[in-house]
């Protein structure tokens, strides 16, 4: 996707002394940026529908930094990863853990069953039930929709419109400016806006993200976040998955307050479905 940039040579010619000619002077070029944005979006479109259909094996590390630098809590979570679709436009993210601090999780499969075919519910519900799901076991900062495709929704056209993009395809950067934003903090006078800035690494040609990171926070926040991921082809299915991705949260009011930090990587990806009978297939 690293599209050239295409300057419009203009020539001015003095006609009242054809002996004399202006000098020749270029025009401003103009900006490769929107066609970037517009292949990559086209490109995150087409992603998400394929990966839709992927489950993987994900491993996260997730560490709780006291303001001294010194460890205060460690917990490693093994889980299948998943997107779900529920409503709108961007699937939910679910993780079906597995293990927790390497000790197996009893009854898994009954959870499954409740949360998918036993108590049919709303799109929202099923949302909020899956989100509820997927953090059973996280530390730290109450968090949902952590995925590591989060960092691509700035590049679907509907989220595109309200950001500023600048740059080369090489590093694309971003900045959120329109309220509300896509991230949020919920407290209890309502939600918070949480405008997000970042970058992205496109391959030229074909709009692939190959890599994609974001801050989100405002001088008024009580949490802020950064959020890093890398991506690649898989030979066996063909398409890019996310190879690695990493999270920070912190309170900037409260520099005496925990940091949370989570590093994961994805790997055994294959298809999956789930049937309407007494069983979820991967």
């Amino acid at each position: 996707m690293r599209t050239l940039l295409v300057g419009v040579l203009g020539i001015a010619v003095v006609i009242a002394r054809p002996a004399a000619q202006a000098p020749t002077t270029p025009a401003a070029p103009a900006s490769a940026t929107p066609a970037i944005v517009e292949q990559a979006g086209r490109y995150v479109d087409a992603y998400i529908e394929a990966f839709s259909a992927v489950v993987s094996e994900e491993k996260q590390t997730q560490t709780l930094i006291r303001p001294d630098g010194r460890v205060k809590k460690v917990r490693e979570i093994t889980a299948d990863f998943l997107l779900v679709k529920t409503q709108g436009t961007w699937p939910e993210a679910f993780r079906d853990v597995i293990e927790v601090d390497g000790k197996p999780v009893r009854n898994r499969e009954d959870r499954l069953r409740k949360l998918f075919l036993d108590n049919p519910k709303t799109a929202s519900g099923l949302a909020a039930a899956i989100a509820e799901e997927s953090g059973r076991y996280n530390l730290g900062f109450r968090r949902r929709g952590n995925s590591p495709l989060l960092p691509i929704i700035f590049l679907t056209p509907r989220i595109a419109e309200g950001v500023r993009f600048d740059g080369t395809p090489a590093a694309l950067t971003f900045q959120e400016v329109r309220t509300p934003s896509v991230l949020k903090r919920r407290g209890g006078s309502g939600d918070h806006n949480m405008p997000a800035h970042g970058a992205f690494e496109i391959e030229p040609g074909t709009g692939r993200v190959l890599a994609a990171e974001f801050t989100a926070d405002n001088p008024d926040s009580k949490v802020s976040a950064t959020f890093k991921a890398r991506y690649a082809i898989d030979p066996k299915l063909e398409i890019s998955v996310p190879i690695e991705a990493s999270e920070r949260y912190w309170q900037p009011a409260k520099p005496n307050e925990d940091v949370l930090e989570v590093r994961a990587t994805y790997s055994s990806f294959r298809k999956f479905q789930v049937t309407t009978g007494e069983a979820i297939k991967k």
